[in-house]
């Protein structure tokens, strides 16, 4: 590996500062200790309660508060008979008496109850959401985390029904450039550069029909949490942000929750798990869930025509607690959308049948994955994964039996994590993981492969994340994290750029496998002010590293994905970035955030326009960015009216080669331009008010300013060359061309912009209690007032003078469901 000498000064001044860390002693005290964790009523942990120690008999009192894992440990207590009381806002206490010993650590288990709080009447449905990011704000140094819970999500409106993603697009940071796509953006990053994960495991694309809506169920998710920023040294892998989605445990009796949209129709089950299938399996008690979704469309219109397209959702989980207090999950999902027209017979003659082109296009993504939670002794938790996940679509003509389309990615993933509190002051989470990814992308006709791409790697990591708070008022948090790629990755060992333009494309060999080996240090600090501790700032700095790519043209509205690993020609992606901000609690009711950020990016690609046929390695193009800008965020989380403001600023910009003035006087040019996701403000105004005890309304309105494109400014005829004569000449429709060509002539690269963006979409739902169970009619609306967004422009130029059309997005569009819980 080579790196800088200032860089490589920088890392060991770095990872001494570890050491010197994690050689602090512990705050040791005398006595016996209490360790254990607090659990929810579904086996859960909770994280942030807190957990009192007093003495059966004499006075005295210890206090803590649980880790994210729900851990907990109480040092410095004398032998004897102590109760034990874990609270947490939302839930009921719990108490229990254990005998201390006059050394060594005494096992406690706690389990809370749901217990909703009342404020003047008013019921706080959703507690434990807003409490996580309470949660994180007390307990974590840098990271910008932000949750949506499943309730929240059902009045956020989307495309026929409730869409986590859609609903993610609220949050400060994101934004989404066309309404045809649920495809979202974090801070100048593109949509490929978000790590998306189904209970902790990766989903490479979670859409439907080319990304107009996503593939999770929203009767099974609990909560979805975005982390836009300063995450940890654990995160890896993407470089933008990390959005995880939890499916709801399943327990209790048998429940039922059915759904019919003007997408598909969908039913979720869930029930314990019979205890004899538990204790087979080794666990107490546990339970499972089921979900299925499918599109209706073409059983409905069988009778009168062959509708072309079906969607189908399965997923499936289950949790079993183990003894000592661990827990071990299972999380399956398949889906898959067709696209069939080899046998449409579209109504009309016969002559409208064979107009048709027959394709056969199939799609979608399968997960499967294991995750085992387990303490280990007094002080250590660790969890493990394990699991596959995979995505893949092909393209076939029946009509051209050898003409077909492929393209596949596939990831096989172990990975522990450890975490242990060495004292009540400073935390150890470290761990590591192991990746094997592939990929495969073909295309061919006539017996002639027009291109072919495929690629595996095997990819590792280790990471170390301390905790370190030396007083009430600051956290510290230092961590590192190496990243190891096993593949053609020459680029990245050698810290250079291939050669783009090579003088002879035919003598270009492919480099053998090396490894690559990137070290990416992280710190966040937090500083709390006043007596209360309900206001902090905070500043992160880090490294992050993606070693796969998606090549999709975001400036399609819809589309699919195809990915590549970094090789001998594409390197990964490396982004250094910087945040800063100031955060505020006033009691439970109100929450504010202004944020500050930069990210460079280096190793970002895009299509090259100006390839060489008989060059495999000049397919994309590898270039630069940077973005910066701010977050502001406004939230109430309780009372009959509440929701949240965001304001977010943004400027993107990217510099690639220009492969159309390489050359000139021998040096290669470069073009900067601002891309598509460049939305420089987007403004949104998201509010849930409770109507009724049974009527809720939800409304959401958003603002953003143009987004860039590149726009014709001439149209000119193509000349041919006159052999005969010399010199060129206007093709002759009557001895040469049918038609005479025209060719367009672009301005810079995205240098105009779009109008401003902006729309209004709600949301009404009425829950009916029935003696069986509810049943919950909604209506969505969206774009209220019927704004005519501009998709993109058209220009004619064939006119004089010329003339300008635009294609606009979503129109006024109402759709009715119903949901049923039994």
């Amino acid at each position: 590996m080579n790196l800088p000498r200032a860089r490589r000064t920088r890392v060991s001044l770095f990872l001494v500062l570890l050491l010197v860390l994690a050689a602090r002693p512990a705050w040791a005290q005398p006595g016996g200790a209490v360790a254990g964790r607090v659990l929810g009523p579904t086996g859960d942990p909770v994280p942030g309660a807190g957990v009192e120690a007093r003495p059966a008999s004499g006075n005295g009192r210890r206090t803590t508060t649980t880790d994210a894992d729900g851990t907990f440990r109480i040092p410095g207590l004398r032998a004897g008979t102590w109760n034990l009381r874990a609270s947490r806002v939302g839930f009921g206490d719990a108490r229990q008496s254990v005998s201390v010993a006059a050394s060594g650590d005494t096992r406690a288990e706690l389990r809370l109850v749901e217990a909703p709080i009342l404020l003047e009447t008013i019921e706080v449905r959703s507690p434990r959401e807003t409490q996580r990011e309470r949660t994180r704000f007390e307990t974590e140094a840098g990271v910008t985390a932000r949750v949506i819970s499943g309730d929240e999500i059902k009045m956020l409106p989307g495309l026929g029904e409730a869409d986590v993603l859609r609903a993610v697009e609220v949050l400060p940071g994101v934004v989404s450039t066309s309404d045809f796509s649920s495809a979202f953006n974090v801070r100048g990053g593109s949509s490929d550069q978000n790590l998306i994960l189904l209970d902790g495991f990766p989903v490479f694309n979670p859409f439907h029909l080319g990304g107009l809506f996503s593939v999770f169920n929203s009767d099974v998710i609990a909560r979805a949490e975005l982390l836009s920023g300063g995450f940890g040294a654990q995160y890896g892998g993407r470089v933008s942000s990390v959005l995880t989605i939890e499916t709801k445990p399943g327990e209790g009796d048998l429940h039922a929750e059915t759904g019919i949209s003007v997408l598909a129709s969908r039913i979720a089950v869930h029930s314990d798990l019979p205890r004899a299938i538990s204790r087979s399996l080794g666990g107490q008690k546990g339970g499972w869930l089921f979900s299925a979704r499918r599109s209706y469309f073409d059983a409905l219109l069988r009778p009168v025509t062959d509708f072309p397209y079906h969607l189908t959702d399965v997923q499936a989980g289950a949790a079993i607690e183990t003894r000592g207090g661990g827990q071990l999950q299972f999380t399956g999902y398949r889906g898959r959308d067709v696209l069939d027209l080899s046998d449409f017979d579209p109504p009309g003659d016969e002559e409208d049948a064979q107009s048709v082109l027959k394709i056969r296009w199939n799609w979608g993504n399968d997960v499967a994955g294991l995750r085992w939670t387990q303490p280990l002794g007094s002080r250590w938790v660790s969890e493990t994964r394990l699991g596959v996940s995979r995505y893949g679509e092909t393209l076939g003509f029946p009509d051209f039996a050898d003409t077909r389309f492929g393209s596949s990615v596939q990831e096989a993933a172990l990975r522990s994590d450890f975490t242990r509190q060495i004292s009540p002051r400073l935390t150890l989470q470290t761990g590591g993981e192991l990746n094997r990814v592939s990929y495969s992308n073909l295309g061919q006709s006539g017996g002639t492969v027009f291109f072919e791409a495929k690629n595996a790697g095997l990819f590792s990591a280790a990471y170390g994340q301390l905790r370190w708070q030396p007083s009430p008022l600051w956290i510290v948090e230092p961590g590192l994290r190496v990243d190891v790629a096993r593949t053609n990755a020459g680029a990245c060992a050698s810290g250079g750029r291939p050669d783009y333009f090579p003088d002879d494309p035919s003598a270009v060999q492919p480099r053998a496998n090396r490894t690559c080996l990137i070290p990416s240090p992280r710190v966040a600090v937090k500083r709390f002010l006043g007596a209360e501790r309900d206001a902090a700032v905070k500043v992160a700095v880090g490294r992050y590293v993606q070693f796969l790519h998606s090549i999709r043209d975001e400036a399609l509205p819809i589309s699919n994905d195809t990915w590549v690993l970094a090789d001998e020609y594409v390197p990964p992606v490396v982004s250094d970035q910087v945040q800063v901000g100031i955060e505020k609690y006033w009691g439970e009711r109100w929450f504010a955030s202004l944020e500050g950020y930069y990210r460079g990016y280096d190793g970002v690609t895009d299509l090259n326009p100006g390839d060489d046929p008989n060059f495999i390695g000049d397919d994309l193009l590898v270039g630069d960015g940077d973005s910066y800008g701010a977050d502001l965020l406004l939230r109430r989380t309780t009372g009959r009216l509440n929701g949240w403001t965001t304001i977010s600023l943004l400027k993107a910009s990217r510099t690639f080669p220009d492969p159309q003035a390489a050359g000139l006087d021998g040096v290669p040019q470069t073009v900067t331009y601002a891309p598509i996701f460049d939305r420089r403000v987007d403004v949104d105004v998201v509010l849930q008010y409770d109507v009724s005890r049974s009527t809720e309304l939800g409304v959401r309105w958003n603002y953003g300013s143009g987004t860039p494109f590149t726009r014709p400014v001439a149209q000119v005829v193509g000349f041919d060359t006159d052999i005969a004569n010399g010199g060129y000449r206007l093709p002759r429709p009557e001895t040469d061309d049918p038609e005479i060509p025209y060719y367009v002539v672009l301005a810079d690269r995205n240098r105009e912009r779009y109008p401003a963006y902006h729309r209004v979409d709600i949301t009404v739902r009425r829950t009916y209690q029935r003696r069986w169970g509810t049943f919950t009619p909604y209506l969505q609306v969206l774009n209220g007032y019927n704004k005519k967004n501009v998709l993109f422009y058209s220009y004619n130029y064939n006119e004089n003078p010329a003339t300008r059309s635009g294609i606009s997005m979503f129109p006024l569009l109402p759709s009715i469901g119903f949901e049923a819980s039994f």
